[in-house]
């Protein structure tokens, strides 16, 4: 499984992306009135009207008055409400821009004679009130002249300030008549209703007496200046503490990584993973922070637990701030795949690579070196579950692309060939998966030359073939050249190195020098403690190599020591339910055996049995390996019914896997012949 780097796939930052849609509801009806006593007359919703929108999406309201506008920028203009028979009270409403809020939109339109009516009515009430207000100065001005504190000159002038301010007031009422004719006292607390209402209705003094009910005005104005200031004030030295606050964010990141950068490089990776954590911690809407988090986690940690919750935190923050098709978001679908594949939750694991794949294609098509990535590790788990011929299908997909994108010498290419070359070892077509494995060779040595990683993998997989076929001195040799490889570029303690002391040990192990195998595997063990501390897989795998050799040397309790040591990690990682588990049972089981304890070995086995099923299926060549050892057990109680049905799903499922020439297809056939001859003597009293 391959993980991506987040700062490689995101350079892609140029894709294109639709204009956001808001909707802002809202809904129409007819204005809200006051009653002859100052009471609310609420207005009535008008089904059926037509708002369009300047240059933009139109809607027609329900039989409730009710629309959803669509707005493609969050801010509209209405070009126009129609609806037969009415119009709009406010006009002025087509001249303002609106905002998308979640407060729904009001509409308020009467009939054209209604609108007419009360614009009349209240330019009359207008009317009666300048003119008892033209009277009453009138008087006044009269009363100043008969108590001689005017003179006639002074009267006069009066009277006429008088008139031309009337004057202008008659200018006024037109518009001040529209504008009450158009209010909507539904949309007016109660407060400012009576303040209308008086103001409306001449009742002057009962409005200024309402409105000086809320305190000095001109005081409070003053004091909401202030106000303003002091916010503004508040507003320029957040803006500067923000501005610091990302500066001392990015220098604390940068001091966490180099932390992490200091720890790892000792291999202490509780304290490498912790100041990733920190850093992770330190904005949990940086996404490349979690990504770098989890994927150590994973890696070194094997917290599955820990991992999976930072993808899961990038994966939202990565749909929230770009959109469910995004490289950050197929980045974080691709590595929580590579989880659930470790934890043997292959269908999981299949679903999340095949919606990175999506992603991929949809944002670069079908032809790019991303969607080779995906085609690649969903061929990773189809090999993984035994399921060659799909699994071949992906890589071929993947390689093809490799080609056309970069020519037949490509480190991608060669990774192809590799992953081919893969599948046709576990089918057991060795001869292929060396052509496949020498084709990457070749390539990786014509790009690198000699002394590089990517050749060590090659020479590693070409030892594995020489393996599989008993052919150990060319095994050694090949495990040999890409060993002195790794150390050269590694150095002694690293993964790479440890993989190849292990294989190394096989060999041994395989040819009875159980010393030198046990050496080897102390060794691995050595390097995987000080690199990933004690609760990892590869750890584990050391176990399980150690107990092995104890088994074969007829040391059984030690054996069952270590396999226990095993057994305590690979549970605390992945749980009960995980193909690792189930082969540390299948090995338990296996030293119950030659001990002739077969209770406790039939107990085993089927436990490993129940596993390899539940996560492979029924027709995996692990489920295979687990029949034939509960037949083996079968057999040596002497129940050879039973053994021979065993033996032969075992069979049945292997000849289906690998093909009738295969080594373990063979081998299978002979235990068929050999239970069938024991039955028969049986049968003849032999």
């Amino acid at each position: 499984m391959k993980k991506w780097n987040i700062c490689v796939i995101l350079i892609l930052l140029f894709a294109t992306f639709g204009i956001a849609q808001t909707t802002q509801k809202g809904y129409v009806k007819t204005k809200g009135r006051i009653d002859s006593k100052g009471q609310l007359v609420p207005g009535k919703r008008i089904p059926s009207a037509a708002i369009q929108l300047s240059g933009g999406h139109s809607t027609v309201g329900d039989a409730n008055g009710d629309f959803k506008l669509t707005v493609p920028a969050g801010k509209f203009y209405l070009n126009n409400v129609l609806k037969q028979g009415y119009v709009l009270s406010d006009p002025d409403m087509l001249k303002k821009q609106y905002s998308c809020t979640a407060t729904p939109l009001v509409i308020t339109m009467e009939t054209p004679e209604k609108q007419l009516a009360d614009q009349l009515a209240s330019e009359r009430k207008l009317r009666r009130n300048l003119q008892a207000q033209l009277q009453q100065r009138e008087r006044e001005i009269d009363s100043l002249l008969e108590n001689h504190k005017l003179t006639e000159d002074a009267y006069h002038q009066a009277l006429q300030a008088l008139y031309a301010e009337q004057e202008n007031n008659e200018r006024l009422i037109a518009d001040m008549a529209k504008r009450y004719a158009g209010l909507d006292y539904d949309l007016l607390d109660e407060f400012y209703r009576q303040v209308s209402f008086f103001i409306e209705n001449g009742e002057l003094l009962k409005a200024d007496s309402l409105l000086r009910s809320r305190g000095d005005l001109r005081a409070q104005v003053l004091e909401h200046q202030q106000k303003s200031q002091i916010l503004q004030e508040q507003r320029e030295r957040l803006q500067k503490a923000e501005q610091m606050y990302v500066v001392d964010k990015e220098e604390l990141a940068r001091r966490c990584y180099s932390y992490f950068e200091k720890y790892s490089a000792q291999f202490q990776n509780d304290s490498a993973a912790y100041y990733l954590e920190l850093r992770a911690g330190l904005d949990t809407t940086n996404v490349e922070w979690q990504l770098d988090a989890g994927s150590f986690i994973d890696d070194y940690m094997a917290d599955m637990g820990k991992a999976v919750a930072f993808y899961q935190r990038a994966l939202r923050q990565s749909i929230k701030q770009n959109g469910e098709t995004h490289p950050a978001v197929a980045t974080a679908y691709n590595n929580l795949a590579g989880v659930y594949q470790n934890q043997g939750e292959y269908e999981h694991s299949k679903a999340f690579y095949q919606k990175s794949l999506t992603i991929m294609k949809s944002l670069y098509g079908d032809n790019h070196p991303n969607v080779a990535t995906c085609y690649n590790n969903i061929g990773f788990v189809y090999k993984t579950q035994g399921e060659y011929t799909q699994a071949m299908e992906y890589y071929q997909k993947s390689l093809e692309i490799s080609k056309s994108v970069f020519g037949e010498i490509d480190p991608n290419v060669a990774t192809s060939h590799n992953n081919i070359g893969g599948v046709l070892y576990s089918r057991g077509e060795y001869s292929q998966a060396l052509e496949q494995f020498q084709s990457a060779l070749n390539i990786s040595r014509s790009l690198y030359g000699e002394n590089h990683p990517d050749v060590a993998i090659c020479y590693n997989n070409i030892g594995l073939v020489h393996y599989s076929q008993g052919e150990y001195d060319q095994a050694m040799e090949y495990y040999q050249k890409a060993l002195n490889i790794r150390k050269s570029v590694y150095g002694e303690e690293h993964p790479e190195v440890a993989t190849l002391y292990n294989n190394i040990g096989l060999v041994y192990y395989s040819q009875g020098e159980f010393a030198q195998a046990m050496s080897c595997y102390q060794k691995t063990l050595s390097i995987s403690k000080s690199v990933y501390g004690e609760n990892h897989p590869d750890v584990a795998t050391s176990y399980n190599n150690i107990g092995l050799v104890c088994y074969l040397q007829g040391e059984y309790l030690q054996a069952l020591d270590y396999f226990q040591k095993e057994l305590v990690i690979y549970k605390s990682i992945y749980g009960e339910n995980h193909p690792d588990v189930a082969t540390n049972y299948n090995n338990i089981g296996g030293v119950y055996k030659i001990q002739g304890d077969y209770e406790q070995a039939l107990k085993y086995y089927q436990q490993s049995l129940d596993i390899w099923k539940s996560v492979n299926g029924d027709n995996h060549p692990n489920v295979a390996t687990g029949y034939n050892n509960i037949g083996n057990v079968c057999y040596h109680q002497g129940e050879y019914q039973k053994a021979l049905e065993y033996f032969q799903k075992a069979l049945d499922i292997l000849k289906v896997s690998y093909g009738e020439e295969h080594p373990d297809v063979k081998f299978l056939k002979e235990s068929v012949e050999i239970v069938k001859k024991k039955m028969e003597d049986k049968k003849q009293g032999n």
